[in-house]
């Protein structure tokens, strides 16, 4: 005798749907976390790249500011002798007139004494120690000017740092090819500030101009207004060059662009870095708005249509014949004289449809 049942069982058809619909939802869960940590993974290379980019292009600009006043520097040099001194005051003040990056311009003769000059208050000043006048001897030099020089007393900076001059000095050459004086461009930091604070501003960047040792000489800091954090300034003073993710403060983290020098070649001696800042804009787990946006939501309920017309399918040409037969032969169990259709829809199904038949028969 049959246990009574106290409960009903699910038929093959429902089960099915059931599998299907619990699959798909789980395959589309694990979808859409993957996809967002993929996203989250994309996002983050784009955003580290994008701030690279803009830092290199902001550092090539620079660059190319500051091989203009170093082309000029080298031209002028040229063309200058020391014998002729008077005329060339004209051309220095014309020349620190016509570039406003220029504070003033001067010729030092070989003994060290700045003997011309387009400001006058600093002619005759003894310039024999300056790193400017002795490097210039040997050929050339770029590099940040001494502060605490007599110099820079007589002719102040227009910003307050570390720095407040770049020097930039060039050897004047006798007809036989011997050093005779020293030429000094005397570039303020003013304009170079003034660069960098326009275009971190167009830029989106918070950006700070660094010395070799990794020192910071001038920030602008907006999007994130805080210097650089302790990880931060361990990662610049290393010398690296790339784009790194570092943590900010306890909350937040930060895209640092590392940039190579702004400038090489002969003016190697001025081992200034441009550092790009930008915070880390993630949007973890936002996936839900793009999943359940109008297009992916049509796309979604198509293919869950098809889905479900699929299995329908399914069902009513493999699981129906089932069906039928399992009617067939609980009539046959309960006495019904009937002759079982024969099914061809499965193997399994036929299969069933013989040995019914031969139950019948019996």
């Amino acid at each position: 005798m049959l246990l009574q049942r106290k409960y009903r069982l699910p038929s093959l058809t429902v089960a099915t749907f059931s599998f299907v619909i619990f699959t798909a939802l789980a395959g589309l869960a694990f979808m859409t976390v993957a996809a967002d940590r993929r996203l989250d993974s994309v996002e983050s290379a784009v955003q580290a790249r994008s701030v690279y980019l803009r830092g290199e292009a902001l550092r090539m600009n620079l660059s190319k500011a500051l091989d203009r006043e170093w082309n000029s520097i080298n031209a002028v040099a040229g063309t200058l002798r020391m014998e002729q001194i008077d005329a060339a005051r004209p051309r220095l003040t014309a020349i620190s007139r016509i570039s406003s990056s220029i504070a003033w311009t001067g010729i030092a003769d070989a003994s060290g004494r700045l003997v011309a000059s387009s400001r006058p208050e600093v002619e005759g000043q003894d310039v024999s120690a300056s790193m400017w006048f002795r490097r210039g001897l040997g050929g050339s030099y770029a590099g940040a000017a001494e502060r605490a020089n007599r110099l820079a007393r007589l002719v102040p900076g227009d910003t307050e740092g570390r720095v407040q001059f770049v020097d930039l000095s060039a050897a004047i050459r006798d007809s036989d090819g011997r050093v005779e004086g020293v030429l000094i461009y005397r570039l303020n930091m003013g304009w170079i500030h003034s660069y960098l604070v326009e275009s971190g501003k167009v830029l989106d960047l918070d950006l700070f101009l660094v010395d070799g040792r990794g020192r910071v000489l001038f920030d602008h800091a907006e999007a994130m207004p805080e210097g650089l954090s302790d990880r931060a300034q361990q990662v610049v003073s290393s010398g690296q060059q790339g784009t790194f993710r570092v943590p900010h403060d306890a909350q937040n983290d930060a895209f640092l662009a590392l940039l190579p020098k702004i400038v090489t070649g002969d003016m190697a001696s001025l081992d200034w870095r441009l550092v790009a800042r930008v915070p880390t804009q993630i949007s973890a787990l936002n996936i839900g708005s793009f999943v359940f946006s109008r297009d992916i939501l049509f796309v979604i309920l198509g293919l869950s249509g098809a889905l479900m017309l699929g299995t329908a399918l399914f069902c009513r040409y493999f699981l129906s014949p089932l069906r039928i037969l399992s009617r067939e032969a609980q009539a046959i169990a309960e006495g019904h004289d009937i002759y079982p259709n024969e099914q061809h829809s499965s193997r399994e199904a036929a299969r069933l449809s013989e040995a019914i038949v031969r139950l019948q028969r019996t």
